[in-house]
């Protein structure tokens, strides 16, 4: 355990600055360290100012007076006061660039539109000497001892020492909660840089802890800790240094218990641990914590990062991206009854355009606007690592559906006032086990829509659905009423006449299974999931991939995340002997679980090229192939030829008989 620290300063020794605030929250900080970048050009502050009433994801956003806020890897806490809610906007301020941090600044509105400039809310040392030296140092740190402060300067010395051949001090993703039981404001941040035995740029792995008594600061540093590891028994891709913190936010539920949740296991696996009374600590240290009382893992060995977690109606909600750097990726989100439970990942909330990236966005928090009417903002930045002090923010609706069902939509423009109420609610509407290639009307026409509050009622509903494809469809339903509900669904489509259904890499996932069972007896050739060309082991057709390749599981029950690859920049070949001459269609699932590879490929059935450039994306595509012509050879022969530098692949293949 830390020292004992001293008292708090009095706020009396800092100057004072005008501030939207109420004298009830907090004297005013100090100003920041450095300027901001200029007004865009042609644009005055107070045009800007002015002007700022709605969102615009992407463009550039400047504060009240026409500077470029620096909130990167941030977050919005709600408050209130005698004049209603106020947020306080934190983040990482990269006026510098990536190195030179000044620390963390905050920004205060009354609107979520126009944000006035709070100044630092925890500032850096450039420094060591300055802690001893420096007005603002000396007095907020006066009666630590010279180990505390040690750490101080181990934790915020942003700027390189000269001559010094390590890195300095990294400060990401602060976060902050109010303790009003202590009458405090906690932030924590993931706090990196060299170790004692490392001067790796991230081998630190920290969480730092600071506490204000005012939200805009200053914030006095107390320490960073490693936190939670891995229970014996459940794999570990740490072992040998335990405890690591890195892309990290904070929670405080309803009952006022606080939780941080936080990568670790460089990153593989993703924690979330019960914070003491004073917001301060871990409520049980590592060494007597129990899985499911004081920490649980949502997800182990994903590579998850930047985590978002809220809560809704009851049910808590986890966005994270996946670890690729400074590049975006396709987020997730997963839901719990208990957060401390069992998690369920549902994949990407994003769908067509955009969700190979999230929109090119990370996420960093969720704001909970106005719960009741559902309204919830998603923030996220667009990291661009050649001029981070101008990085956009991207903040975007969050759209929920029936149950946990959960989408982020791209608006160009949008107000969060004039957002449609989202009612949390659910449906029974019954699906049939199973339709065929087309037969959307078979879907069932009425539902019974039922609200959280216990009402009920019969409604109409309209499907979109195109059912071109075997396996695990989704449809969507919209329930008649001015609400504008959906209600999202799978059915299983099985195509009539299927002779081989190939999951590619040999998983027999739920859905492949389930194809399979409706097909048996019915003609199918093949009786396992994936082989080399040759013999069938039961059914003696021959039929299999040809070439050098890889099979890769993803860990989704889904034939549409299941892959065999390509090796050596080789054709992928499927091979279907023992046809039947006449007409078939060859239908072919595409997916790439690492989309800036930036993948393509020839496809060619039966040497005529059917695509001359097939993408692959993190949206799983089904392509249709129809006409293709078997003679007496009795053969169809797959093909798929890399057109760019990467390795191609595929992640199932039916053939059905016209």
């Amino acid at each position: 355990m830390p020292a004992p620290l001293p008292p708090l300063p009095r706020r009396r020794m800092l100057p004072r600055r005008r501030s939207v605030l109420t004298a009830a929250l907090a004297a005013p900080p100090l100003a920041a360290l450095a300027s901001a970048p200029a007004l865009a050009e042609g644009t005055t502050a107070e045009e800007d100012a002015d002007a700022r009433t709605a969102f615009t994801p992407g463009e550039p956003w400047l504060d009240t007076a026409g500077n470029v806020i620096q909130a990167h890897g941030g977050q919005v806490v709600v408050s209130d006061d005698a004049e209603g809610p106020l947020y306080l906007w934190y983040g990482e301020d990269r006026t510098n660039g990536y190195g030179s941090s000044p620390g963390v600044h905050v920004y205060t509105s009354r609107d979520l539109y126009s944000w006035t400039d709070e100044g630092l809310a925890l500032r850096a040392l450039t420094t060591a000497e300055e802690i001893d030296t420096d007005p603002y140092f000396t007095a907020l740190y006066e009666g630590y001892t010279e180990e505390q402060k040690a750490a101080v300067v181990r934790d915020l010395q942003t700027t390189a020492t000269p001559g010094s051949n390590a890195p300095a001090a990294i400060l990401e993703r602060p976060k902050v909660l109010r303790n009003a039981a202590k009458g405090t404001w906690v932030m924590w941040v993931h706090a990196d840089g060299p170790s004692e035995t490392s001067t790796a740029q991230y081998a630190k792995a920290r969480a730092g802890v600071a506490v204000s008594d005012s939200p805009t600061g200053p914030f006095r540093w107390i320490d960073s800790y490693r936190l939670h590891h891995a229970p014996e028994g459940e794999p570990d891709w740490q072992p040998d240094n335990p405890g690591m913190a890195r892309d990290m936010t904070l929670f405080l539920d309803d009952d006022g218990t606080a939780y941080i949740i936080y990568s670790s296991e460089e990153n593989y696996s993703l924690f979330i641990s019960r914070l003491d009374a004073d917001f301060t600590q871990l409520a049980t240290p590592a060494e007597d914590a129990v899985k499911g009382v004081d920490f649980i893992r949502p997800y182990i060995g994903a590579h998850r990062e930047a985590p978002a977690l809220f809560k809704r109606a009851g049910t808590y909600y986890l966005i994270t991206s996946g670890a690729t750097g400074w590049d975006p990726n396709p987020a997730s989100y997963a839901t719990a009854t208990e957060i401390l439970g069992e998690w369920t990942d549902h994949g990407n909330p994003v769908t067509g355009d955009g969700a190979a990236t999230t929109f090119r966005s990370q996420s960093t928090n969720v704001i909970p606007v106005d719960p009741e009417r559902g309204t919830y903002i998603y923030m996220g930045d667009r990291w661009t690592p050649s001029d981070l002090r101008n990085a956009p923010y991207i903040w975007l609706p969050l759209r929920f559906g029936e149950g946990t069902q959960t989408s982020l939509v791209w608006e160009d423009s949008w107000r969060w006032e004039d957002q449609p109420a989202q009612p949390a609610f659910t449906v029974d509407v019954a699906l049939p086990g199973s339709v065929r290639i087309g037969e959307t009307q078979r879907l069932p026409r009425h539902g019974t829509l039922r609200l959280a509050g216990g009402t009920s009622e019969k409604r109409k509903v309209t499907w979109e659905a195109s059912l071109d494809r075997p396996g695990k469809v989704a449809v969507t339903g919209t329930l008649s009423g001015s609400e504008g509900l959906t209600v999202r669904r799978e059915v299983l489509v099985v195509p009539q006449h299927m002779v081989y259904l190939v999951n590619a890499g040999g998983e027999e996932t739920s859905d492949y299974l389930a194809l399979r069972e409706h097909a048996r007896g019915r003609g199918l050739r093949n009786s396992v999931a994936d082989q080399p060309y040759g013999a069938d082991p039961a059914t003696g057709s021959v039929w299999g991939y040809e070439g050098r390749s890889k099979s890769a599981g993803s860990g989704t029950d889904s034939i549409d995340r299941t892959l065999r690859y390509a090796t050596d920049h080789d054709d992928l070949t499927y091979r279907f002997a023992n046809l039947p001459a006449g007409s078939y269609t060859v239908h072919v699932g595409y997916y790439d679980p690492w989309p800036w590879a930036n993948r393509a490929a020839q496809v060619s059935i039966n040497d005529e090229v059917v695509a001359a450039q097939q993408l692959f994306t993190a949206t799983p595509e089904a392509a249709a192939y129809g006409g293709v012509e078997v003679g007496d050879a009795g053969e169809i022969r797959l093909v798929l030829h890399p057109t760019r530098s990467p390795d191609v692949q595929v992640s199932w293949v039916a053939v059905v008989a016209e």
